[in-house]
């Protein structure tokens, strides 16, 4: 029974949230007919009937009070009120808190239901079961397709072994029934090939069918923190407290765990909106203000990125009683220039709090870096901003999509690359001396199935050769030689579109089931590298897309001259010597391990630093002379423009070539950069990596 019960709730949980949004909808309309009337009765009814079949009687009471108030209106054919209209906000609000109730004296507000977000029910659009429906169908059509061509195969053994028993009884030549046996299976060859193809963008279709039944809109998550921000407003500045909650880009959709992930931080932010935001009613009306606090939740999103931002017109951050903190707590040096974008960025630190007390609802002190941390378990980022006129915006900014993809990891120049498993057919190990050259280009024999999987006695089937390259001419340098270790080359066979090409690669590491997001970092190829996922804390997988590896194979064409390099021989005779050292210094954990591969993957010795305070004391301790700095503008405690003045007052430090690298591309910004002293000033929009080390060679 518990079981039947908890599916129950599920089901429930759908259910209110669905009739929630729609009354919402209605009423923020102004309820503007009889109509509208009638289907708030509607909703409010079933909504009712439906909480007493999962045993909510608080629920049950609530609605069935708000239904009778409707019957009145509706009998008297009565459009509701100012009054009606608050008595049925109200009403939806104290089922929301009913739905999502937070314990008392918690540091955080938790989202704590009667009903915990249980996945095995979700609300999904007709159209997209038919879309689902569909690919499963062409999928079928594809299975038929391969039994029917299995079924020619069975046939054609047949034959073949009633040759082999009774060969007496052929009607015809031996020869020409050998060759119309060929034929037979050569037609089943390429048969076999056409359905690989079908195979896969039906597989990938699916696939694609399947992810988007997994996404919410941004109001299923969202929707209900209205109701939890005015129970807020209420405990904290009293009964007549009160805040209006506006909402935006409600209809997003993204990867529920995306979004639920970002629920608890979005909860934490409305809670310090209200407790730091807060002003008295004369406070408000003398500035100007409305006479309630506004909140605005707004979802958008940029690219592959989604944005979630808390605002509000509230007093706004207090800047001097953050240095303060940010100063009492050994954060940033007391005497130090900071400007509000340093400051607002100590606000996320663990610890750090404004407030001289601690409470139920101000919390003590945790509830931003709850915020940051939640950002960097999805590999976003946080932000903070003084609103104008007044008030505060915090921004949440988060791959939209992480998903889960078997991958081979291969080595490539210090890089660990990520191959999709779906294209690759098979992983060899050829020797040097078995490489056949053909027309000046290199080719691997594919082996056959192994002996059984073929008729014993059908002539001898053409060596299936596959051209070989180095991966490293795709991802790399164009002039890569195929990397011989220990006398053989390592191949993926990989096949798009019944088309096979061998990727040469350095080193295969392992095969892994890896969560992928989409990757948007600097210095990235995009096109070539769409996700990324993470092996490993510090060492990033990019994952390659198939489909454009081959375009540009074939784009090339058979340019340039083939070369074969010795991996294990070369390092040997290589003479000791350091390599040019550069300092990256950036606060994103993602974008400073970019940067160090990539800059090692061209010869650099590179170090790194989160921000410019560590720069600076890296610079002045290192034992080891840093031949560039490359840094990030935006960072906490000292940004770029402030490591650079710093570096130029010091005698020993003014020499080295400075590398801004940043989004802001404000001419000011730019003027402001090459006047402090940076040898150049890459922005982050028009930035790839040839760029960069282009710049680098210059400077050295």
């Amino acid at each position: 029974m518990d079981n039947l019960r908890d599916e129950l709730l599920a089901v429930f949980d759908a259910e209110y949230r669905d009739h929630l949004r729609a009354i919402r909808g209605i009423v923020a309309a102004g309820c503007p007919d009889a109509r509208a009337v009638a289907e708030i009765f509607r909703r409010v009814h079933s909504l009712k009937g439906a909480a007493r079949a999962v045993e909510l009687p608080v629920v049950e009471g609530v609605a069935h009070t708000l239904e009778n108030r409707l019957s009145t209106l509706l009998a008297a054919g009565s459009l509701p009120d100012a009054a009606d209209l608050k008595a049925i906000t109200d009403t939806l609000d104290e089922i929301d808190l009913l739905m999502t109730s937070a314990p008392p004296d918690t540091d955080v507000v938790e989202d704590v239901s009667v009903q915990v977000d249980n996945p095995a029910y979700v609300q999904v659009p007709v159209a997209r079961l038919d879309a689902l429906a569909s690919a499963v169908h062409d999928l079928m059509s594809v299975a038929d397709r391969h039994e029917r061509l299995w079924g020619q195969v069975m046939d054609l053994l047949a034959d073949q072994r009633a040759v082999m028993h009774a060969p007496e009884h052929m009607r015809a030549d031996p020869v020409a029934e050998f060759a119309r046996m060929t034929r037979r299976l050569m037609a089943v060859g390429r048969e076999r090939e056409l359905m690989a193809g079908q195979i896969d963008r039906a597989l990938l279709r699916l696939g694609e069918e399947v992810h988007a039944v997994t996404l919410v809109p941004a109001e299923s998550v969202f929707g209900s923190l209205a109701a939890m921000a005015r129970r807020i407003a209420r405990e904290h500045g009293g009964p007549e407290a009160g805040v209006e909650v506006h909402m935006s880009g409600m209809g997003v959709q993204t990867e529920r765990r995306v979004m639920q992930a970002l629920r608890d931080p979005v909860i934490h932010l409305v809670r310090n909106a209200i407790v730091h935001g807060h002003e008295t009613r004369a406070q408000r009306l003398k500035a100007g203000k409305s006479e309630r606090l506004n909140i605005t939740i707004s979802v958008t999103l940029t690219g592959v990125r989604l944005q979630v931002a808390v605002s509000d017109d509230g007093r706004g951050p207090d800047l001097r009683a953050i240095a303060a903190r940010a100063a009492g707590q050994g954060l940033v040096h007391a005497d130090a220039p900071l400007d509000a974008r340093q400051l607002l960025a100590r606000v996320f630190e663990p610890g750090f709090s404004t407030r001289g007390q601690a409470d139920s609802l101000a919390g003590r002190g945790v509830g931003l870096s709850v915020v940051a941390e939640a950002a960097r378990a999805l590999h976003g980022t946080v932000r903070m901003e003084q609103r104008q006129p007044a008030g505060t915006t915090v921004t949440l900014t988060v791959p939209v999509s992480q998903r889960q993809r078997t991958v081979l990891l291969v080595e490539n120049a210090g890089q660990t690359l990520g191959l999709p498993g779906r294209v690759i057919r098979h992983l060899l190990r050829i020797r040097r001396e078995e490489i056949r050259m053909l027309n000046g280009m290199p080719f691997g024999v594919v082996p056959h199935p192994p002996d059984g999987t073929r008729p014993e006695i059908a002539p001898p089937a053409e060596e299936e050769l596959v051209a070989l390259v180095p991966l490293h001419a795709f991802v790399g340098d164009e002039d890569a030689a195929l990397p011989v270790r220990d006398g053989a080359v390592s191949v993926a066979v990989m096949e798009v579109d019944g088309v096979r090409c061998g990727f040469a690669v350095e080193r295969m590491l392992d095969v892994r089931t890896l969560l992928v997001s989409d990757a948007t970092a600097v210095g990235l190829d995009s096109e070539l590298v769409p996700g990324i996922a993470w092996a490993r804390d510090d060492q990033p997988v990019f994952v390659l897309s198939p489909d454009r590896l081959f375009a540009r194979w074939r784009l090339r064409g058979n340019a340039g001259v083939v070369r074969f390099s010795d991996v294990d021989s070369a390092a040997p005779i290589v003479p000791v010597r350091h390599a040019p050292l550069v300092m990256v210094v950036d606060d994103s954990i993602t974008t400073r391990t970019l940067q160090k591969t990539i800059l090692q993957s061209h010869g650099y010795d590179v170090c790194l630093a989160v921000d410019g305070e560590e720069a600076l004391a890296l610079l002045q301790q290192s034992s080891r002379h840093v031949d560039v700095v490359v840094t990030d503008v935006e960072m906490p405690r000292m940004d770029g423009f402030g490591l650079l003045a710093a570096m130029q007052a010091d005698p020993h430090l003014a020499g080295i070539p400075v590398v801004l690298m940043t989004s802001r591309d404000d001419g000011d910004d730019v003027r402001r950069g090459m006047e402090g002293g940076a040898r150049a000033y890459l922005t982050k929009q028009k930035f790839d990596q040839g760029e960069l080390i282009d710049t680098i060679r210059g400077l050295l």
